[in-house]
């Protein structure tokens, strides 16, 4: 607009206005862009979802179900919620191991 011959007040109007109506424009929410991960996945539901899917696909798969012969399926599906719901911003804390002591590395 400067270069255009437009004096610095209405510059200044218009870039204050302009950026007043920008997320509608835009069409941004601003209680969603402040939402965590673990909100935008769905919450609890999603994760419980995509983690029994997981495991369900695990154990039917026989190149690597042999990994979790004698495992506590029940407590390792607990343990795997807990743990994505901590790392995806979600309500609670993870008090289980950490990713190298979990998988032995």
């Amino acid at each position: 607009l400067k270069e255009l011959g437009v004096c610095d007040a209405d510059v200044t109007e218009a870039a204050t206005i302009a950026n007043s109506v920008r997320d509608d424009v835009l069409c941004k929410d601003p209680v969603a862009e402040k939402k965590t991960l673990y909100e935008k996945l769905g919450g609890a539901p999603s994760i419980d979802a995509a983690v029994d899917m997981f495991y369900k696909k695990v154990l039917a798969d026989r190149r690597v179900n042999s990994f979790f012969k004698g495992t506590d399926m029940k407590k390792q599906h607990r343990m795997q919620k807990a743990f994505l719901t901590f790392a995806f911003g979600g309500p609670g804390s993870y008090s289980g191991k950490n990713m190298r002591k979990a998988h032995h590395v």
